[in-house]
């Protein structure tokens, strides 16, 4: 049972995380070729919050590994664990916090943790979501500053597709780069108001993260510039003359549908992660039964209901708005088309290019890419 004084008691599950380190680390050594940098800067126990970069479960997995405490990890409390990896992370057990609400009762685990003089892990950008560097969130300057915890940054490299290397017997290189402490957030700042200080704060804390990832890491994620968005979408039936004929369809949040579909990811944690049935706005290589769509958009949208966070925590209200909005009106055009007997199909665009390179690239889904 847990200290009645604190929420969760730290350290738990002690033996079993043991074995789970030993196990981890051996496997890392057989299957990857890993390198950590930077050991003597860890301090010698808490309280404190490690913060990395995230693009896959190889961050986590070789936080938890490679430091010398029982660390707490901090994960998504608004969505179920992807199934691939949801037998580790119970295992493990790890600290639920739902993303863009404030909810007391969970912020309340990783404060008492920190109460304790325990080790928190956080990767602060909002997931797995966007191709590159993405804006911290304010969350990790908040639990510093509350329990006067100082920081250590990460940086980690190679995990993009690490993990299936790795099972492949590939041996991929990663990179974990351990940075020098950063002194606990301090909120009062000269002509700032305490929202804009954790802001300020929390920018700090991921640019030292991005110090750290390898330079090669970083190009990855700096090469897509001027990325903007569009949508055409098309429906399909017969005239008075009984012909089949097309006919374009104006959409008035192009650049939001364009973006909801050119980030797979958003649909992939409908379908894997939540299991719902968003497979007809998954595969667009075809015309569609309008029904069908109208089906998944209906599910879609529940979802997105049910969960308001979801978008405007990983994109940003704004962007999150327009994602909705363009959502919700596909709908509604799915919905028309169907009363009608008609076929549709979707083509999201995405238009940018990399650095460097003047030339720009325009990929239409699923597949199509043209460079201009």
């Amino acid at each position: 049972m847990p200290d009645q004084k604190y929420a969760i008691r730290y350290p738990r599950r002690i033996v079993l995380r043991f074995f789970m380190r030993l196990l981890g680390r051996l496997l890392l050594k057989v299957l990857t070729r890993t390198k950590v940098v930077g050991w003597e800067n860890l301090p010698k126990s808490g309280p404190v919050i490690l913060v990395g970069n995230h693009v896959a479960i190889m961050e986590v997995m070789m936080m938890a590994l490679f430091v010398p405490w029982p660390i707490e990890i901090i994960g998504t409390g608004d969505i179920p664990i992807d199934p691939r990896f949801a037998w580790m992370t119970k295992l493990w057990g790890f600290i639920p916090v739902s993303r863009g609400s404030v909810d007391r009762d969970e912020m309340r685990l990783p404060i008492d943790v920190l109460k304790q003089n325990g080790v928190i892990g956080i990767f602060p950008e909002g997931g797995i979501w966007e191709n590159q560097m993405k804006k911290a969130r304010t969350g990790v300057a908040w639990l510093s500053y509350r329990n006067n915890a100082p920081i250590v940054p990460i940086g980690f490299g190679g995990m993009r597709g690490a993990l299936q290397a790795a099972l492949s017997f590939k041996r991929p290189q990663l990179v974990m780069n351990i940075g020098k402490v950063m002194p606990a957030v301090d909120p009062k700042v000269a002509g700032m108001s305490r929202k804009e200080a954790l802001e300020y704060a929390a920018n700090n804390i991921m640019a030292h993260v991005a110090a750290l990832i390898p330079e090669d890491e970083k190009k990855s994620w700096r090469q897509v510039l001027d990325e903007r968005f569009d949508f055409n979408l098309y429906v399909r039936g017969l005239d008075g003359s009984g012909n089949y004929v097309d006919q374009e369809v104006q959409v008035m949040h192009p650049v939001g549908l364009g973006k909801f579909f050119h980030r797979p990811i958003i649909l992939d944690v409908m379908s894997r992660n939540m299991n719902l049935s968003v497979s007809a706005l998954q595969n667009l290589g075809t015309e569609h039964d309008s029904q069908r769509l109208a089906d998944a958009i209906d599910v879609a949208l529940k979802f997105l209901d049910d969960n308001p966070y979801f978008l405007s925590y990983r994109f940003g209200y704004e962007q999150a708005a327009d994602m909705y909005a363009g959502v919700k009106e596909l709908q509604d055009i799915a919905r028309d088309a169907a009363s009608k007997g008609q076929l549709m199909t979707l083509q999201p665009i995405r238009h940018y290019r990399r650095e460097g390179e003047d030339q720009e690239i325009t990929e239409m889904l699923p597949g199509v890419v043209q460079e201009m």
